[in-house]
């Protein structure tokens, strides 16, 4: 017993108390920030993801859904439930799928502005947050044109969903749900439901998280500590992306485990190539979300219920490929980190600059090409590889 308060003092004890409250706090201002977009939206990202007419259009549908919700767990499952009910086909929600993949970036670039007080911390936190906004773009990119010209992603995603066909309903246990969404339900019904007083409430309570987070790390991470973090949660790659998918998948929110890192990095505890494996694995984690919610749908083995599961194992084989594509090859994965350094270089020299670009590339640029694209004949013979008894109920539809 000595020999642990010899190892934690009392003012330690106290210092992990509170960096317990301030995650707390963090965590129930990402999820009132969901919810004051979506009260404001008013099913906003229902109706978008309902709208969609064409691949391009449906990945920018995508981003712009994420952005809304805050949570890209959110968009691919609401995605997923409109599969299975019917209002959305595979061939519309398969963009939609890969556009949230890009979206969900914008929790972890929004922490980054927390630390715009401190230049040298400002710019670590954003090129820690860009590394995932490029590495998904290119990975979407690619994997687009892919999918819509040779089904890279739909023929294996069907071949797995035909073999797990029936298998039946999977619930996972979801430990901060239990903590966060009765304090955030509580203040949403102290707002009356107002969603910009939520939004200013969510804001609010973010940057008093973030400044106490950050200083709270900062008394608390010697170099002993540093070195055990860098040792055991991001000695390798491998060891990295593991971690990433295991807390993911526990939470069920890929926005909360990157954005947790985010002042890590801006820190300087941890480089963003360091990083960068464990965002990936984040990204494996988050496509389980809609993969759990389409077993669920699936169950009763109804057509519109397979689709949907078709859809949610697009979202993980994407995953997959997209990092056996772009993380093993040195010179590959390094490309998002110098495209997220020589960006935040030029986005962290003036504070407008950083609040313009989240608000253009995460909320103007996908609302301006969603509504200029709604029409466009682009990519409209595309048609994705899907279940037999989808095609046969697509064919009697038709």
């Amino acid at each position: 017993m000595n020999q642990i308060k010899q190892n934690l003092p009392q003012g330690n004890i106290w210092k992990i108390l509170g960096l317990i409250l301030s995650l707390i706090i963090f965590f129930v201002s990402l999820e009132l920030l969901g919810d004051g977009f979506e009260l404001l939206g008013e099913g906003a990202a229902e109706n978008l993801i309902a709208a969609t007419q064409n691949p391009l259009t449906g990945v920018f549908v995508g981003v712009l859904a994420t952005t809304l919700v805050q949570s890209s767990s959110t968009s691919t499952s609401l995605t997923v439930a409109l599969v299975a009910a019917g209002t959305l086909t595979t061939t519309a929600a398969i963009p939609i799928i890969m556009g949230a993949n890009i979206g969900t970036s914008i929790t972890n670039t929004i922490v980054a502005l927390g630390h715009i007080d401190n230049q040298d911390e400002f710019k670590r936190a954003f090129t820690g947050a860009l590394v995932l906004d490029f590495f998904n773009i290119i990975a979407v990119t690619i994997f687009l044109i892919l999918e819509v010209m040779f089904n890279i992603l739909s023929w294996p995603a069907t071949q797995l969903t035909n073999f797990v066909v029936g298998a039946g309903a999977i619930e996972l246990f979801d430990p901060l749900s239990i903590v966060v969404d009765p304090i955030a339900e509580f203040i949403v019904g102290l707002t009356q439901e107002t969603g910009w007083l939520v939004l200013i409430i969510a804001f609010a309570m973010l940057y008093f998280a973030l400044k106490n987070l950050v200083g709270l790390l900062r008394s608390l991470l010697d170099e002993d500590l540093k070195g055990k973090v860098k040792k055991y949660l991001f000695g390798s790659a491998w060891q990295a992306m593991l971690f990433g998918f295991l807390i993911t998948t526990a939470v069920q929110s890929s926005s909360i485990t990157t954005s947790v890192v985010i002042p890590i990095i801006a820190l300087g505890v941890v480089i963003t190539i360091q990083a960068l494996p464990y965002f990936l694995g984040a990204n494996i984690g988050t496509s389980t979300t809609a993969l759990i919610a389409a077993l669920a749908l699936a169950s009763d083995g109804s057509p519109d219920g397979i689709a949907s599961l078709n859809v949610a194992f697009v979202h993980m084989v994407l995953e997959f490929f997209a990092i056996g594509l772009l993380f093993p090859i040195r010179k590959i994965r390094e490309i998002p980190i110098w495209l997220a350094e020589k960006s935040a270089n030029f986005l962290t020299k003036n504070r407008i600059i950083a609040f313009a670009y989240v608000a253009i590339i995460f909320y103007l640029l996908p609302f301006g090409v969603v509504t200029l694209t709604q029409d466009w004949q682009v990519g409209t013979d595309y048609d994705p590889v899907v279940p037999q008894e989808v095609e046969e109920l697509e064919a009697e539809e038709a």
